[in-house]
């Protein structure tokens, strides 16, 4: 279960990496043609919009695999062992219903997003929409990959 932790961690990160330098590139290329151009291109702002909303989903799952994320977990530090073990089996059981929540109704926009397109782009809305289910999805699996190899 560790090595897929690892495994799907570093996938995202990787990914999420590809889609911040499409969004910096994006943006430059806007920049340089406002600046150097009569006109900026139409598209920039969707394209950046869309890559990193995209890197920040994906790579959502390889900062938590490396102990990234916001937690409070002063109190539980100073709590007995076992009342730690239970803490961290409560925070487990909310984080994976608050995924599958985001992962169900993610799906629900993205069936509903093939008929709409969007404005600059012309892509299917579900495109962008997918950044949600499959972002949350991967972040599950990290999340019980990394659960269920835990040193108890």
């Amino acid at each position: 279960m560790q090595k897929l932790s690892k495994f799907l961690a570093l996938t995202s990160g990787i990914i999420a990496c590809v889609f911040l330098v499409i969004n910096i590139v994006d943006i430059l290329l806007g920049v340089f043609s406002r600046q150097f151009g009569s006109s900026s291109f139409v598209w920039t702002e969707e394209l950046a919009r869309i890559s990193l909303v995209w890197c920040v989903l994906i790579g959502a799952s390889a900062a938590f695999y490396e102990g990234d994320n916001m937690s409070l977990d002063f109190l539980v530090k100073v709590l007995p062992p076992k009342f730690q073990a239970l803490c961290k089996v409560l925070a487990f059981i909310i984080e994976a219903v608050i995924l599958g929540v985001l992962i169900y109704y993610g799906a629900l926009n993205v069936k509903g997003g093939w008929t709409m397109k969007t404005m600059a782009l012309r892509i299917p809305r579900a495109i962008p929409l997918m950044a949600v289910p499959i972002g949350m999805g991967i972040f599950l699996a990290v999340l019980i990959a990394k659960f269920l190899s835990r040193k108890n």
